[in-house]
């Protein structure tokens, strides 16, 4: 079993879930039907996700996480890429 952590672009929220040996996880399957894009799970440490919720945020038309170009905006589609408040939830 390990502890991994993902984030949120669309609420800023930082958590864990457990992956197991078997390859299922606790992951919340509600969290992921809801929000499917704007997720990026898979982050070893509490402090690497962290770091990628400051560099990654949401792009509300490509509906998912994006990291801004030089200017703010989306590489994707060019619309601006918002931050929302980082929330650790243990």
């Amino acid at each position: 079993m390990l502890k991994k952590w993902y984030h949120n672009a669309k609420t800023g929220k930082i958590s864990s879930y457990l992956e197991y040996d078997n390859g299922e996880t606790s992951f919340s399957k509600g969290e992921l039907i809801a929000y499917d894009d704007y997720l990026t799970v898979g982050l070893l440490t509490a402090e690497k996700a962290l770091e990628w919720a400051k560099e990654w945020g949401c792009c509300d038309k490509c509906k998912g996480s994006s990291k801004p170009n030089e200017i703010g905006n989306c590489f994707r589609c060019g619309n601006p890429v918002h931050f929302h408040e980082i929330i650790f939830v243990p």
